[in-house]
């Protein structure tokens, strides 16, 4: 909000921006935004999209702000992870498309021992994030777990958690559906206040 008018020129047009308002909330928060209310009890938010994954606590649907974290462990560090190992046990040079198919479904059609070399590296990645969630606490019988982005399907699919306590949000669109609905309840809130 420092520089409230914005101007740029795009494709050969001038353009000027004005910013009228900003919120700033962890992605995982804005895609549980709408259902928050269902959020009984204490539960723990894990995001992680492609280069990060965003951890967050909530209290009876309630955000605590003091247990909120970003760390660098995203679905790109489980690529890095399976084509490392790949070449270092191989020496082939494996594929972006195979391993991004793999990570987006969990399953793969390629020959041994490629396909457990990338399952073996998905799982180590996996036990480090739930080693991370360790970290910052996360108990699973004391709190729910639930995953969100990118990183939530290979977590399904390699990773040792409890199925009663752990739930998977694998819509894409979540965090983005968030955001809006967040911007249609402060319009909706300025509007009665005017």
């Amino acid at each position: 909000m420092q520089n409230k008018i914005v101007k740029f020129r795009y494709k050969g047009r001038q353009y000027e921006v004005e910013i009228a308002g900003c919120t700033v909330m962890p992605q995982c928060y804005s895609a549980v935004a709408e259902n928050l209310k269902d959020f009984k009890g204490m539960n723990l938010l894990a995001d992680i999209g492609n280069g990060t994954m965003n951890i967050m606590y909530l209290n009876n649907g309630r955000a605590m702000e003091s247990k909120s974290w970003t760390e660098k462990l995203g679905v790109f560090q489980c690529m890095k992870r399976i084509h490392n190992k790949v070449l270092d046990e191989t020496g082939t040079n494996l594929m972006n498309e195979v391993i991004e198919n793999y990570l987006r479904t969990g399953e793969t059609d390629i020959a041994e021992p490629y396909a457990t070399l990338m399952k073996e590296a998905a799982v180590s990645y996996v036990q480090e994030i739930f080693q991370k969630l360790n970290d910052y606490e996360y108990n699973e019988s004391l709190m729910q777990l639930h995953f969100m982005g990118g990183g939530a399907r290979i977590v399904e699919a390699v990773g040792e958690y409890n199925r009663e306590r752990t739930h998977f949000n694998h819509d894409i669109c979540a965090t983005a559906k968030g955001y809006e609905y967040y911007c249609y309840m402060i319009l909706r809130h300025n509007k009665k206040c005017s």
